[in-house]
């Protein structure tokens, strides 16, 4: 039996005890003096005994009714945000036809998006604060649509690609992780975990959703067409959306009572302290730098398979739909495993849980060296690859407020998740170089597995955190 299901149990033995009567009645009653009082007393005594547990609830049913439609929306901005780089496996093989560019020279449009989130994120920052989360979007939105049509018009020379997606990275960072998960924390207090986690899951539908309609584009208009398509979604489909469903805590303060968009002060939980170690101290740790190790070399993973992952597939023998479908499906496990990491922070280690996200990734590189042309190993690697990425960076998130407190967790997590983007920015391009230097992705996926053994470890060997952190 459960604590609280103990607790019930309780309260209702009490309800059902008989109220005695006559002259003995007072040895049982309580302030009021009489039985009936007596009954109210436990009644009320009861009820408290799970005030805060109905709070919780009162609580998130709260925040949930006035901040469904931001999470949705923001969902939708996550997802066409990561569709636009989830096309380009589908897409490396057409402009490598076209130009005779290698690889290493498509997938450097991945390393832009990257190096300029972490170069831009301060006044991204700054500009979310000062304009609102609503304005930063609908700007960004509205900066997207002529950055992939200038995409699609990229021309033979490998400086036109460059030069388009630099511009289209500039205005990335307003549609990015930072503004939606901004968004969704200012409506949220008690669910405000997974209200982030539904959020940022988007970046797994991206892949269930993008490839596919990539690879009808491109059978039918090129692979100039898909940029198109998606410069549609952004016009058709995310704009709209924006416009009409996307509201930040102060757009919805401007329209409504405070008290309309405050939850109940009774229902609240009072937030800790920000507590915890500052920058300086949090870089004398060694868990900070095994940590920034961590982001580093399994984001350089999961960028090299999951940006090659298309091409990987189509090299051991599978369709180009059949390879667009794995995608898909590894969309869906990215979804699944970042909802239940999720889950399993609140009641597992988190060293554990982030060894554990790693060791799919393992199995996932010694999957692909085996495909050979088989389907349904080639859907393993996938959900491996969707399963071991949905929760590593969920934990990385997790793990820094746990390790050093609150006190500076956005530089502390500003930096490690800037480390995290610089391995997965660089990997496509390492990778397509190692793989055209090999002609053949096989020695790749041994190296790979080489470093998800050695995060594994490290990953187990994390600890407790620094003692001085004063995290609870």
């Amino acid at each position: 039996m459960s604590k609280e299901e103990y607790q019930d149990a309780a309260i209702i033995d009490q309800l059902t005890q008989p109220v005695p009567h006559g002259i003995g009645a007072s040895a049982v009653t309580f302030r009021g003096g009489t039985p009936i009082d007596a009954f109210y007393e436990r009644l009320i005594r009861g009820a408290n005994l799970n005030k805060n547990r109905r709070g919780q609830f009162m609580g998130e049913a709260s925040e949930w009714s006035r901040g469904w439609r931001t999470v949705a929306s923001g969902t939708l901005g996550m997802t066409a945000m990561a569709g636009v780089a989830s096309v380009t496996g589908v897409v490396m093989e057409p402009l490598q036809h076209e130009f005779g560019w290698p690889r290493a020279v498509v997938a450097v449009n991945v390393f832009l998006c990257s190096a300029m989130a972490l170069l831009l994120a301060p006044v991204g920052g700054a500009l979310t604060s000062r304009l609102g989360a609503r304005k930063v979007a609908i700007c960004g939105t509205l900066g997207a649509i002529p950055g992939l049509l200038l995409i699609s018009l990229t021309g033979g020379s490998p400086w036109t690609w460059y030069g388009a997606w630099t511009a289209f990275a500039v205005v990335n960072v307003a549609i990015g992780p930072m503004v939606w998960s901004m968004a969704v924390s200012g409506l949220f207090e008690h669910a405000r975990g997974f209200a982030l986690a539904v959020t940022l899951s988007g970046g797994g539908l991206a892949h269930l959703l993008f490839p596919p309609l990539a690879v009808l584009m491109e059978a039918h208009y090129g692979w100039r067409g898909v940029y198109i398509a998606i410069a549609a979604v952004f016009l058709i489909v995310l704009l709209p959306v924006l416009l009409f469903l996307f509201r930040a805590r102060e757009d919805l303060a401007a329209t409504q009572p405070v008290e309309a968009i405050a939850v109940d002060k009774a229902a609240r939980v009072q937030e800790p302290l920000a507590t915890g170690l500052s920058l300086k101290q949090a870089l004398g740790t060694r868990h900070f730098w095994q940590l920034a190790l961590l982001a580093l070399v399994v984001a350089f993973v999961e960028g090299t398979l999951t940006v090659h992952l298309f091409p990987i597939l189509k090299e051991e023998g599978l369709s180009g739909a059949t390879a667009a479908g794995i995608a898909s499906a590894m969309g869906l496990a990215l979804i699944v495993g970042r909802l239940v990491t999720g889950i399993l922070l609140d009641r597992l280690p988190s060293s554990h849980v982030f060894a554990a996200s790693i060791l799919f990734l393992l199995f996932c590189c010694f999957m692909a060296r085996v495909v050979a042309g088989n389907a349904a190993i080639g859907i393993a690697v996938g959900i491996l690859l969707g399963l071991g990425s949905g929760g590593t960076t969920g934990t990385l998130a997790y793990m820094t407020g746990r390790y050093f407190g609150l006190r500076a967790y956005a530089a502390i997590f500003g930096m490690l998740i800037g480390i995290f983007a610089l391995g997965y920015g660089i990997a496509p391009s390492v990778a397509g170089y190692a793989r055209d230097a090999a002609t053949s992705y096989a020695p790749l996926f041994l190296y790979l597995a080489f470093a998800c053994a050695v995060s594994t470890v490290l990953a187990f060997t994390l600890g407790k955190g620094p003692r001085n952190a004063n995290v609870s």
